[in-house]
């Protein structure tokens, strides 16, 4: 159903055209109403709204004891699918819950399991294992991301400093989290350090370039509709080097952003995935005059291991959410130390969650940083969203911005 199908129903309840002619979180609104069996979800994302059918409790559901036909349970499973959040102000007002929680109808993780239970036997029994799968994902995408199968995100960054100028769509693959393979994960860290570049493109002065180089773009029309980019070329040729990169968020952003050759690095098991993203992204890459390539790269392996192309050394180094161990301060900054250029114009800009239990590794990376003679020229903080635990979660997060201190001391060294 779309908004204008809403606007023209007789029967459109009064709370829709409350939502529509109001300032109400149109979320609150719509997971509290008991009005209808089934509730009208309004969704508003960027520039788009969009209306769809939803429950609102489990009674609402087609009953098992009336032996629904498959059609009717593999379309209600469809309609209870949670959309991945993209972290922008928490999910959608669809995959909000009458108690505030994403994705959960009231009962409706029994519901699921019942069905997965169940011999479905007035099913024919080439259908039944297409419900059982599909009941099972529901409950999947509802025991937070450990749990989920692999899921694409699509993130909407700016390129420029306005951000009402252009936003660009960069559409990641996160593939089923197995072992301790975290860099399958997009963190709120990446998404708001991609989201900051453009803010700080005039503190890159190796990158920066005058206003009026900059390429003219056609604004978005559509969240799904990439934007109309004109053929650019590279404007500099910095060099911009990504550790731990990931899914590649901000490696990506960056070549569309700064318009120049990006290395996306992390350990050899990420980058498997982090290739498939920057080669999904390619085009949208390429018309902004930007490039990437992608390789591993181990920080706590010696100098001497290095191929030629790891030793090259970049004026932009960027790592989003890089630790999560007691080693990884000094790992970190020894690897910036041995990358980044040793020029009055190098830079580096690193994003952390202050999350209570690494608060000592943040601690002892920025006095790190300082030992390394690299002074701490910007700073702020910033709020994101994450959906790590099921739900959305508000994180916290810090960012800097570095450049060489007393660099005639670092280049005797």
């Amino acid at each position: 159903m779309t908004l204008n199908d809403a606007e023209s129903s007789p029967r459109e309840p009064a709370f829709v055209k409350r939502i529509r002619s109001s300032s109400v979180p149109v979320r609150a609104e719509l997971a509290r109403s008991r009005k209808l069996p089934r509730v009208l979800h309004i969704s508003s994302n960027k520039n788009f709204i969009m209306a769809r059918e939803t429950f609102a409790h489990v009674l609402d559901l087609p009953s098992l004891h009336t032996h629904p036909s498959a059609t009717t349970l593999l379309e209600t499973l469809d309609s209870l699918r949670i959309k991945p959040s993209t972290f922008e102000g928490g999910a959608f007002a669809e995959d909000v819950g009458p108690n505030g929680q994403i994705g959960l109808v009231d009962g409706l993780p029994g519901y699921l399991t019942n069905i997965v239970s169940s011999q479905l036997a007035w099913i024919d029994d080439t259908l039944k294992e297409a419900i059982w799968e599909r009941a099972s994902e529901r409950l999947s995408e509802r025991a937070g991301r450990t749990a989920m199968p692999s899921v694409q995100r699509t993130f909407y960054i700016p390129v420029d400093a306005d951000p009402s100028v252009l936003k660009i769509p960069v559409v990641l693959r996160e593939p089923s989290l197995t072992a301790d393979n975290l860099g399958h994960k997009t963190w709120a860290a990446s998404y708001l350090l991609a989201k900051r570049l453009s803010l700080l493109l005039p503190l890159f002065p190796a990158i920066a370039r005058p206003k009026s180089q900059s390429t003219q773009s056609v604004p978005l029309t559509g969240p799904d509709q990439p934007p109309t980019l004109h053929a650019a070329t590279c404007l500099s040729s910095a060099r911009v080097l990504e550790l731990g990169a990931g899914t590649g968020l901000v490696g990506i952003a960056a070549a569309v952003i700064l318009r120049t050759q990006v290395d996306l690095t992390d350990l050899p098991e990420i980058c498997g995935n982090l290739a498939y993203n920057c080669k999904h992204n390619k085009n949208l890459i390429s018309n902004r005059g930007g490039s990437t390539t992608t390789f591993p790269l181990d920080w706590s392996e010696s100098m001497s291991t290095y191929s030629l192309k790891e030793r090259t050394q970049y004026d932009l180094i960027l790592a989003a959410d890089p630790l999560y161990s007691p080693n990884h301060p000094a790992m970190l900054t020894k690897t910036i130390a041995r990358f980044l250029k040793h020029e009055s114009t190098s830079r580096v800009i690193v994003e952390l969650p202050l999350r209570d239990a690494y608060q000592t590794e943040i601690a002892d990376f920025r006095k790190r940083m300082e030992r390394n003679c690299l002074s701490l020229v910007a700073h702020g903080e910033d709020i994101g969203y994450d959906d790590w635990a099921g739900g959305t979660t508000e994180v916290k997060c810090w960012w800097g911005l570095w450049e060489w201190g007393d660099l005639h001391n670092v280049k005797s060294n």
